[in-house]
């Protein structure tokens, strides 16, 4: 029988994906297609506004501003005061922080249109509907997004609380700005129609500023623009919510079930708030259970999307005691759920997480001085929430939780819990944490139960000393050039292992991957002699049939680390180990890279599994490539050193990397092999990396 033609790549792609949907899914994709490019979205009407609609800001939980500065004030020193006012100070005249890290002048009256990091002017004529199919390629609509998001009415309206004098000019600005806005975006026109979910976040930030400034009495015209605004944004996101529930659902499911949930609590005299109300309560307490899984960590694997939900939540949850209730048992679990995840990969130096997942520099309610990186501001809300009780001692982190959950619960008892090695074997996230907690190693071992992902399986990020030394990339820009986006998603640019320069997944969309990345836990060992976690996956075995990754990481608890490789197939094929080292000064001798860092040096050092030293290469900020890039805030990339040792080699190969202080090697002793540094040593012992154990351990 002749051989049939293989079918083209992207027809067995296409098939897939619709394989991945499932029926119900692949009705719903054609359906939603069909009315997006036939225009029949556009034929929609605008709502009908209630005569007596009005806002009632005595619903809206934000803490009293007088109470938050008495409550405060004494937790912040002169130069977070002073930023503080810098930025309130220059979004009066249009320059705006955003994704809470770089400036950028939107203009004076702002241009809510105008991307000023390229020019590119967005249409304010074209249908939601149709507006983000006319931007050219390299734009992207996230920057005039996030003006759009009024993150400067929480630094207006804090601003103001904190420094009385200011207070007239801020409220002034953030009115002004607002009737602009409104004036400028009529009913489903333009791109900031074009996601509920920046609805939401515009909206609430409108009710911070509003009630923080006093500007909207009862009765007052701008009482009565937001909440006409809001009223349509809640019809708008009813109309729409399919999409999120049934194509997207994650966190802009659960930001769309806030608005309409804020919608019914914040307004008067509409007969559809009580439906509104019902249906946000509803979806928010059915995808605490879906989104949150069981071991706490959060559907789209990414730790920034899950502090976002995790303030999505909380603010559901202020609102429900402020109209006298409590929040639904489910939100509160999940809450908890999540506390318990996040501070266990938390550095306790400066409060920061690994930089894993996507991270599109996301965070609803900028109630904070400290960095964007710093998870303390909402674990601090979330456990005084959950738990009734304070994560951490009194501290900047405290803002978050004054505005959100209110001053008296500052007072609540202090119980630190305490940092350990922890296996998260659900969602497949461990941490291995001895003597020194700030020094922790942690491990991307699961497989991928939902498409919200990037391709780093067998990640592993260091914390050496409270110093992120070997760091994922980060995300930088979705719909900016595609090189990038690419690049910082990929598995090169991750710490791992890559065959013949195979993807653990395709991607298939900008944001849609393939192929769900298999993967299992062999072993999670937390003994006094053994520290360490084994894993493996299967990624691509799609492409190149028994190929096998197989990770051994081992630690001593503080100050070395040992990675083996098991690279499992047949054939000569390219190996490349790769790992994306901290932003400090380094050097390198053409195998060894050395950080000097503030904490002293850091070193990196590939082998075979004989022990012969690799040869490798450092390189920093290549454009070219793209390779050594560090993108910690959305819209930033820093140039860091990348570590690669590549070599053709026949299949099975093993490579053993020694991490740690100074300058350790590795040595083979009766058999064994040993990791010795100063006056430390780490064996790699064969109970940790050697059978396959074929089943995840319980």
């Amino acid at each position: 029988m002749p051989r049939l033609p293989e079918l083209p790549r992207s027809i067995v792609h296409l098939a897939e994906e619709l394989r991945e949907l499932g029926v119900k899914g692949t009705a719903f994709r054609l359906g939603w297609e069909a009315a997006q490019r036939s225009g029949a979205q556009t034929l929609e009407r605008r709502p009908r506004v209630p005569k007596r609609l009005a806002l009632r800001l005595d619903r809206v939980p934000f803490e009293a501003p007088e109470h938050v500065a008495a409550a405060v004030d004494p937790l912040l020193d002169e130069p977070r005061r002073h930023a503080l006012r810098t930025v309130a100070a220059a979004a009066r005249t249009g320059t705006i922080r955003c994704f809470s890290r770089w400036d950028a002048d939107f203009g004076n009256p702002i241009d809510w249109f105008r991307d000023p990091t390229t020019g590119h002017e967005w249409p304010r004529r074209s249908h939601f509907s149709r507006v983000l199919r006319t931007a050219p390629p390299g734009v992207d609509v996230k920057i005039v997004w996030e003006a759009a998001r009024f993150p400067h009415a929480y630094w207006l309206g804090r601003s103001g609380a904190l420094s009385p004098d200011d207070r007239p000019a801020n409220g002034h600005c953030l009115a002004e700005q607002i009737r602009q806005f409104d004036r400028a975006n009529p009913w489903s026109f333009g791109p900031h129609w074009a996601s509920s979910q920046e609805l939401a976040f515009r909206l609430l930030a409108w009710l911070f500023g509003v009630k923080t400034l006093a500007l909207a009495g009862r009765g007052s015209p701008l009482g009565a623009l937001v909440a006409r605004a809001l009223f349509e944004a809640a019809h708008h996101t009813e109309r729409h919510l399919a999409y999120a529930r049934h194509a997207v659902h994650n966190n802009h499911l659960l930001s769309e079930a806030l608005l309409l949930l804020v919608a019914g609590r914040s307004l008067d005299g509409a007969v559809e708030t009580r439906r509104w109300l019902e249906l946000g309560e509803a979806i928010l307490g059915e995808q605490a259970d879906e989104q949150f899984y069981p071991d706490g960590a959060y559907i789209q694997l990414s730790h920034n999307y899950h502090r976002l939900a995790l303030q999505v939540l909380l603010l559901a949850g202020a609102f429900a005691e402020r109209a006298g209730g409590s929040p639904d048992p489910r939100v509160v679990a999940a809450i908890d759920r999540s506390v318990a995840f996040l501070h266990a990969h938390q550095n306790p130096v400066d409060g920061s997480l690994p930089n894993y997942g996507t991270n599109d520099g996301g965070l609803p309610a900028l109630l904070s001085t400290c960095d964007f990186c710093d998870f303390r501001p909402t674990l601090q809300a979330a456990a005084l929430v959950s738990r009734g009780e304070r994560l951490y001692p009194p501290g900047p982190w405290d803002e978050e939780a004054a505005w959100l959950v209110g001053v008296d619960r500052l007072q609540a008892p202090l119980r630190p819990r305490a940092q350990g090695s922890v296996s998260f074997s659900c969602s497949g996230f461990h941490v291995l944490r001895g003597r020194d907690p700030r020094s922790f190693a942690t491990f991307r071992c699961g497989t991928i139960r939902d498409r919200f992902t990037q391709m780093d399986m067998l990640n592993v990020d260091l914390f050496w000393r409270g110093l992120n030394v070997v760091g994922d990339g980060g995300s930088y820009s979705y719909n900016g050039p595609q090189q990038w986006h690419v690049h910082f998603q990929g598995t090169r640019a991750h710490n791992t292992v890559t065959v013949d320069g195979l993807e653990q997944m395709v991607q298939h969309r900008r944001f849609k991957l393939l192929y769900p990345t298999q993967a299992t836990t062999l072993r999670f060992a937390t003994h006094e002699t053994e520290l360490g976690v084994v894993g493996e996956h299967q990624a691509f075995a799609r492409q190149l049939p028994g190929c096998i990754h197989r990770r051994a990481l081992a630690t001593d608890g503080q100050d070395l680390w040992g990675v083996i490789d098991d690279i499992f197939g047949t054939g000569r094929h390219r190996v490349r180990l790769h790992w994306l080292l901290g932003p400090y000064p380094w050097v390198h001798d053409g195998a060894r890279s050395t950080l000097r860092t503030p904490a002293g040096e850091f070193s990196v050092l590939a082998h075979l599994g004989e022990g012969t030293v690799l040869p490798s290469t450092l390189v920093t900020g290549d454009e070219a490539e793209p390779r050594g890039w560090l993108s910690r805030y959305y819209g930033e990339k820093t140039p860091t050193p990348s570590f690669a040792a590549e070599l053709d080699v026949d299949l099975p190969v093993r490579l053993v990397t020694v991490l740690g202080t100074g300058q350790p090697r590795l040595e083979r002793r009766a058999n064994e092999l040993v990791i010795v540094g100063d006056g430390i040593r780490l064996p790699l012992a064969d109970s940790l990396v050697g059978a396959p154990i074929r089943r995840p351990l319980p």
